[in-house]
C-alpha cells in the first residue's frame, strides 16, 4: 500500500482530508484488524501487573490510545493545558474527554508570553521542544509521581517524527516511563480506527494547517513561516484571541494596527 499522507511536518490539509474521506479503501478492515490485534497483544505483555494511565490531548493519536487502553479497562489519564487554549477546542474537550481524566494546567498565560516572547509562534525546533517540556512533559511528570505509576501510555509515532524509545518503551531522566504502542502505525491506520469506532474529531483539524499543527495552545502554533503568519492564522481561527492578546502583547497590537483590524 502506498501511503497517502506524508510525514506530518510536510503534509497538507488536502492529503489528510482526502485520506479521512477514503480511509476504508486506503487501510482496509482486515489490515486494520491485524494491526490492532498485534498492538493489543504487545500491550497485554508490556502492561501486565503494572500501574498504568495514558496521556490524552484530544488529538487523533490520543483518541486511538484511549480506545486501545479501554480494551484493558484502563481509563485513568492526564490532560495538560495552559491558559492559552482555543476556546472552541476547550469546549470540545469538555464534551469528549474521558471520564477519569485529570486536568493539569501548567499556567502559561498572556503575561507569561510577554516575558517569554521567543515562545510566541516558535520559529526554532528548540523552542518547539521547550513548549512540550513546559506543558505536556511537566504535567505528565506531576501526574506520574502523584499516582505512583509504572507506565504512562502515549500516542507517539515514528510517522510524526516522534522519539519512541527502543521497542517503544523508555524512561526519561526524570523517572517517567513512557510506552508508545502505536509507534509503527501509519497515519492511515490511525484515521481508519477513529472512523470505524465513530470518534468525533476536534475542531482543530479544520483550522488552517490543522492536521499539520495538531493540538496545542494557540501561541504554540507550530511550523509558521513567520510570527506574522501565526497571527494571520490565529485571526482566521478566532479573532477574539488576537483582540484579547492585544491588551497585553505589543506584537498583537502591532499586527492589528498594521492591518487595520479592530
Amino acid at each position: 500500500m502506498t501511503a497517502a499522507i506524508p510525514r506530518k511536518q510536510v503534509s497538507g490539509q488536502d492529503a489528510w482530508n482526502n485520506a479521512w474521506a477514503n480511509v476504508e479503501q486506503l487501510y482496509p478492515a482486515a489490515q486494520l484488524d491485524a494491526l490492532v490485534a498485534t498492538t493489543l497483544a504487545e500491550m497485554g505483555q508490556r502492561l501486565a501487573g503494572k500501574r498504568v494511565a495514558f496521556a490524552w490531548s484530544g488529538g487523533k493519536d490520543s483518541l486511538v490510545i484511549e480506545w486501545l487502553c479501554a480494551q484493558f479497562q484502563i481509563q485513568a489519564c492526564v490532560f495538560a493545558m495552559t491558559n492559552l487554549e482555543y476556546p472552541e477546542f476547550l469546549a470540545w474537550t469538555t464534551d469528549h474527554m474521558p471520564p477519569l481524566v485529570q486536568v493539569i494546567n501548567t499556567g502559561q498565560d498572556l503575561t507569561w508570553l510577554a516575558r517569554h516572547p521567543r515562545m510566541l509562534f516558535p520559529q526554532t525546533p528548540q523552542d518547539n521542544a521547550r513548549w512540550f517540556r513546559l506543558v505536556q512533559h511537566a504535567a505528565q511528570k506531576r501526574y506520574f509521581a502523584q499516582h505512583q505509576l509504572d507506565v504512562l501510555v502515549l500516542g507517539r509515532r515514528h510517522a510524526e517524527g516522534n522519539h519512541c524509545g527502543e521497542d517503544g518503551l523508555y524512561t526519561n531522566r526524570e523517572g517517567v516511563t513512557r510506552y508508545s504502542p502505536i509507534r509503527h502505525w501509519p497515519h492511515e491506520a490511525v484515521l481508519a480506527l477513529l472512523k470505524r469506532e465513530g470518534y468525533s474529531l476536534p475542531p482543530i483539524y479544520g483550522y488552517p494547517r490543522g492536521w499539520q499543527v495538531g493540538t496545542g495552545n494557540w501561541a504554540q502554533r507550530l511550523y509558521t513561516s513567520s510570527p506574522e503568519q501565526g497571527w494571520i492564522e490565529t485571526w482566521q481561527i478566532d479573532p477574539d484571541i488576537v483582540r484579547e492578546a492585544a491588551t497585553v502583547l505589543p506584537q498583537a497590537r502591532a499586527f492589528m494596527t498594521a492591518r487595520g483590524l479592530s
